[in-house]
């Protein structure tokens, strides 16, 4: 059947997400289950956010509005742009696809950093093939190496992804360097700064958000999404910021009717007021000093994070992939992370105190279990 695919589809490795809570009770007849593997906000959805939502659900018959005008004009208004320069899209990874599938050009190139998001990886090759995915070392403290990946930009370099904090290490890469790195690229490179983890961040005042840049005439766009603190991720949407003439480009490749009537709706809701995001940070933020120093006093190491996640290494001689069937077994959720680049880590979302102490308690059981 090979001979029927597409060559660059061959080469392509399916996305493999953390697995259901539903196929984990079913596999080993479990009551009680923590999913800490998809980096979701444990918040839920806000009350008004719910309210919103239902009071839609009478007008499923009907298609949404393609150009999701009242969602692109409020995300203008939080971020004091013009709506023009805003695009919104069904989640940040067909916002991604759209990008690569409107400026990638025959011969060109990706660039981004080795152990990062794995869907730059994946749109770029169905559209492009492998040989156009171009990857930078990253350094031992699992942060995107700007340096690196500046030496390897050329005349065939189109399209550069900068995931900041990153998916799935938790770093961040401190505002000037963002900056210097931006101002180094030559004009006709495309820089996208994938924000996804930015309302997470510890000191704001040390983060390039990239909007001012990117609405200015440079070739920058900026991702942000709903998936993460505002707590939508099963609503699948994300929105881009850039110049109007970017703007115009991708919207040549927007389908029609991506965002659904109540993912609109939700989205719009979300931004009433930051009371939500405000909370939401500050119980991710103590939640993860308290998990930090659980998962340190296993003896692993982990990695510092700016994110809604911890990612952490055990020692050399136990193995990733069996501490993370124990821990299904145990009915504990977490991600290994081979399909990221990083075979020798496993990442935790911060959930609730309880969530996370559960995940503790059975973490140290499988140790034990492996120690012997």
């Amino acid at each position: 059947m090979n001979e029927l695919l597409n060559p660059n589809v061959i080469d392509l490795v399916p996305y493999k997400p953390g697995k259901p809570i539903e196929d984990l009770q079913r596999e080993f007849n479990l009551e009680k289950v923590i999913k800490l593997a998809s980096n979701e906000n444990p918040a839920g959805v806000p009350l008004h956010v719910s309210e919103a939502i239902k009071n839609e659900i009478s007008n499923l018959n009907l298609y949404p509005d393609s150009d999701s005008y009242y969602l692109k004009k409020r995300i203008a208004e939080y971020n004091h742009i013009d709506i023009e320069n805003v695009i919104v899209g069904a989640g940040s990874v067909e916002l991604i696809r759209m990008i690569v599938k409107a400026f990638l050009k025959p011969g060109q190139t990706v660039l981004t950093s080795a152990k990062t998001f794995v869907f730059y990886k994946v749109a770029t090759i169905e559209e492009a093939g492998k040989n156009a995915y171009i990857e930078a070392p990253m350094g031992d403290d699992y942060t995107f190496d700007l340096d690196a990946m500046f030496k390897l930009i050329d005349n065939n370099t189109k399209i550069i992804f900068v995931t900041n904090p990153n998916n799935p290490t938790g770093t961040m890469v401190p505002k000037e360097k963002v900056l210097d790195f931006i101002n180094k690229v030559p004009k006709d490179k495309i820089i996208v700064l994938d924000n996804a983890y930015q309302e997470y961040v510890n000191n704001p005042d040390n983060y390039l958000d990239g909007i001012n840049e990117a609405v200015k005439g440079r070739n920058i766009i900026v991702l942000r999404t709903f998936s993460k603190i505002y707590a939508l991720s099963g609503m699948r949407i994300a929105y881009a910021i850039s110049n109007i003439e970017t703007i115009s480009n991708l919207n040549r490749v927007k389908a029609p009717f991506n965002v659904a009537r109540l993912s609109q709706v939700a989205a719009i809701a979300s931004l009433e007021n930051d009371e939500f995001k405000i909370k939401a940070a500050a119980l991710n933020q103590k939640n993860k000093e308290k998990l930090f120093h659980q998962l340190q006093q296993t003896g692993v190491r982990v990695i510092p994070s700016e994110a809604n996640f911890l990612m952490f290494i055990p020692s050399s001689k136990f193995s990733v992939n069996k501490i993370d069937e124990l821990l299904l077994r145990e009915g504990v959720i977490i991600r290994p992370l081979q399909g990221f680049g990083v075979p020798e880590a496993l990442r935790v979302t911060v959930g609730f105190e309880e969530e996370n102490d559960y995940f503790i308690e059975k973490f140290k059981k499988v140790l034990q279990i492996l120690a012997g």
